[in-house]
């Protein structure tokens, strides 16, 4: 009977260190991943806001330019902003804002800390499309 304690207590002492230091590393990786979708969902739908409204201000423009004939041309540019970017702007705001909040989520629990985290992917500020999920 004392053996079979002695060979209990010896395993309890080997693997409880083990097991205390995998789970500190658990603890920060979850401490990480749960800062990085409180603060990618606080964040993350205010760029997205911004960006998605001047993403969709530029594509409405340019898709309204483009359904009057020209998308170069001065007139069509003029009509384009004032009526389509508006729509687009609008869309693309509150789609932003939704993309972000999912962005916060979905990269900040996958990536933490990250660009996608955040909702600032991308090659420049304008780079965003709203409206894919």
């Amino acid at each position: 009977m004392k053996k079979n304690l002695l060979i209990v207590l010896l395993m309890v002492s080997i693997l409880l260190p083990i097991s205390t230091t995998t789970a500190k590393a658990e603890g920060s990786e979850f401490l990480k991943q749960t800062t990085g979708v409180v603060l990618g969902v606080g964040v993350g739908p205010a760029i997205g806001c911004v960006r998605g409204l001047l993403s969709g201000w530029l594509w409405g423009k340019d898709a309204t330019a483009k359904a009057l004939g020209d998308k170069d041309g001065a007139a069509q540019q003029v009509i384009g902003f004032a009526t389509g970017g508006v729509v687009g702007a609008a869309a693309g705001g509150v789609s932003g804002v939704l993309m972000g909040a999912y962005d916060g989520i979905k990269y900040g629990w996958d990536k933490p800390w990250s660009k996608e985290n955040f909702s600032w992917a991308g090659k420049n500020f304008t780079d965003y499309d709203p409206f894919k999920w």
